[in-house]
């Protein structure tokens, strides 16, 4: 896992929390790097999934739950953060739909060793589609937070029906979503 994700957990817990929470997250988390992260750098997936459930442990929140208001929280700290070109898209549909060919190729590009999870957004009519999400990591809550994130960027609303899961032994996780 990059380590601007990690940076965005701490960010995250800054705002919502304070310094004391998050040093305590990563001490008892025990995590190898000892909560020092650079964006560039790659960490071992399960340094983020000790401090995920460390954290909501801690405030008391179902994993999955705190995972989704992460997602959201990360497409702000991406977008804000990261040199991300959105002018050429007016709604999340258009940015959905060049996810990979866009942002995942830039990605690549300065981290050619990073991994990056696989999108697809395959539309139905103007305002509804299906997501196909597909991730070594599974991590299909902070998905859902990621479209939650990227529908509020763009002023819309937007639903999202997982029809299938790869915690049910699927290969990929697919929505059914509509915006509004």
């Amino acid at each position: 896992m990059q380590g601007i994700i990690f940076n965005a957990l701490e960010e995250f817990v800054l705002e919502n929390a304070d310094m004391e929470v998050w040093n305590s997250v990563i001490e008892d988390s025990g995590v190898a790097s000892g909560g020092v992260y650079t964006s560039g750098v790659s960490y071992d997936d399960s340094e983020i999934v000790a401090l995920a459930s460390t954290l909501c442990n801690k405030l008391g929140l179902e994993l999955n739950e705190g995972l989704k208001v992460f997602g959201e929280f990360l497409f702000s700290f991406l977008v804000n953060g990261v040199s991300i070109e959105l002018r050429d898209y007016d709604k999340s549909q258009s940015l959905l739909a060049d996810l990979e060919d866009v942002i995942h190729r830039d990605v690549k590009r300065f981290h050619p060793e990073a991994y990056t999870p696989f999108f697809e957004y395959l539309p139905s009519s103007e305002s509804k589609g299906e997501l196909i999400y597909r991730s070594k990591r599974k991590l299909c809550p902070v998905a859902e937070g990621l479209i939650q994130g990227l529908a509020k960027y763009y002023s819309q609303k937007v639903t999202l029906s997982h029809s299938q899961c790869m915690h049910d032994d699927h290969d990929e996780c697919k929505w059914d979503v509509v915006f509004s």
